[in-house]
C-alpha cells in the first residue's frame, strides 16, 4: 500500500483515518454516507430519548407541585378538609328526607346608568353553607337594628304552651302576628297535621295545625317548640324530635314556597331542678346546637331566645320564671319581643326605625 498504508498517503502530517469497508477494504464513498446517515439517526435518537425524559420529569415535577399547592401530598390527608354538611338525625319512626337550602338567582344584568352598585349597604343575608360541630351562640341572627312592630304583621308565631303566652299576656306583639301555639306538643303533631287546641286566648276553636299555619299565608315564620316535646330524658327522644323538626321545616318550606323567611328559635331555658327529667341546661344546649345547624341545612334562620331569657349561669332567670321552673311570667314576653324586633335577617324593605344603621328616614 505504499509508506501511507490503510491511512492513505503519508507525507509527514497527521491525517484522519480512512474508513474501511466491510470486508477490511478501503470504504467507498457510499459506504461512507451510508454510516455517517447511520451516525447522525443514532444522535437524533439519543436527543429524542433524552428530550421524553425531561418532558417526563417536568410533567413529574409540575403534577407533584400541585398536589403540593392543594395542601396534600400525593397518598395523604389534605392539609385542609372542606366543610362537610350537617347530617340531619335519623329515627326509626320517621326518617325524613334531607331538604335543600334556598337555591340562590343569579344577578341580573347591571344597567350602565344604574349607580346602586357604588351604594354602600349590607349584603342581604343567604344561607348556603355548611357547619361542622355548631354553636349554636355563633351561628344565631346578630343584633341588626330595631324593626317596628308592622315587621310582625304578616308574621305566624308557632308554638307549644310556653308560645300560648303570647295570646295570655300583653306585650309589644300582641297587636301584630298570628299565634298558632298548642299545648303539650311537639313537631310530630306538626307534621301528622294533628287536631289541635289553640287555648285561651286565641278566640278560635279545635284545629289542625299545620293547615291553620300555612292558610294564614305568613311573609315569616317563627317556630319556638322543645319545652314540651323533651319533658323525656333519652337519646331516642331527642333524635325523634329533631328528625320531626326537620321534617317540619320541609313541609313549611314545601307548602309557603321559598321566599317565606322561616326563623327557628332556640329552646328556653328552664330553672335548676325542674320536675322534668329531659330539661336540664347542658341537654337544652345540646338540643339547640343543633336546631341551629339543622335550621342553616333547611335554609331558615336561627334566633337565639335562649341569651335574651338566661342568666349568668345560663339557667332561666328568677324574675322571668313561672312557678315551674319551665313556663314564663307575662314580663318574658315583652323581653322576647324586644328581643326578636332588634334580631331579623336584613331586607332593604324592613321598617327600621330612627337610630337603626339601615333606617333610611321618611
Amino acid at each position: 500500500m505504499g509508506a501511507g498504508g490503510v491511512f492513505g498517503p503519508c507525507n509527514g502530517e497527521n491525517r484522519r483515518p480512512v474508513r474501511l469497508g466491510r470486508e477490511g477494504r478501503m470504504a467507498t464513498y457510499r459506504e461512507f454516507r451510508e454510516q455517517a446517515k447511520r451516525r447522525r439517526r443514532k444522535r437524533v435518537l439519543r436527543r429524542a430519548l433524552v428530550f421524553l425524559l425531561a418532558v417526563l420529569v417536568i410533567l413529574g415535577l409540575a403534577f407533584l407541585i400541585t398536589r403540593l399547592m392543594k395542601g396534600g401530598a400525593p397518598g395523604g390527608a389534605s392539609g385542609s378538609s372542606a366543610p362537610q354538611s350537617v347530617s340531619q338525625p335519623q329515627s326509626a319512626a320517621s326518617a325524613p328526607e334531607s331538604g335543600g337550602a334556598a337555591s340562590q338567582t343569579p344577578a341580573p344584568a347591571q344597567d350602565p346608568g344604574d349607580t346602586s352598585w357604588n351604594q354602600m349597604g349590607p349584603v342581604e343575608q343567604t344561607l348556603n353553607y355548611s357547619v361542622n360541630n355548631p354553636d349554636y351562640r355563633l351561628i344565631a341572627l346578630p343584633e341588626n337594628g330595631v324593626v317596628d312592630y308592622t315587621y310582625f304583621d304578616r308574621a305566624v308565631l308557632i308554638g307549644d304552651s310556653v308560645s300560648q303566652g303570647w295570646n295570655i299576656y300583653e306585650s309589644p306583639m300582641k297587636a301584630h302576628a298570628f299565634v298558632c301555639a298548642y299545648k303539650s306538643i311537639g313537631p310530630s303533631a306538626i307534621v301528622n297535621k294533628q287536631t289541635l287546641d289553640p287555648g285561651q286566648g286565641s278566640g278560635r276553636g279545635q284545629e289542625v295545625g299545620f293547615d291553620t299555619i300555612v292558610n294564614s299565608q305568613p311573609k315569616r315564620m317563627y317556630i319556638l317548640l322543645g319545652a314540651n316535646a323533651l319533658v323525656r330524658d333519652g337519646e331516642a327522644v331527642e333524635q325523634s324530635f329533631l328528625a320531626y323538626y326537620g321534617q317540619m321545616l320541609d313541609m313549611f318550606r314545601e307548602a309557603v314556597g321559598s321566599e317565606v323567611k322561616i326563623y327557628v328559635e332556640s329552646v328556653t331555658p328552664v330553672r335548676p331542678g325542674v320536675s322534668q327529667p329531659g330539661l336540664y341546661k347542658e341537654r337544652i344546649e345540646r338540643v339547640n346546637n343543633q336546631l341551629a345547624a339543622l335550621a342553616q341545612e333547611k335554609g331558615c334562620y336561627f334566633v337565639n331566645l335562649y341569651e335574651a331569657l338566661a342568666d349568668e349561669n345560663g339557667d332561666l332567670r328568677a324574675e322571668l320564671a313561672a312557678a315551674d321552673g319551665v313556663h314564663l311570667k307575662a314580663e318574658a314576653y315583652t323581653v322576647m319581643a324586644e328581643y326578636l324586633a332588634k334580631h331579623t335577617a336584613y331586607a332593604a324593605d324592613n321598617p327600621y326605625l330612627p337610630g337603626s344603621p339601615y333606617y333610611k328616614g321618611e
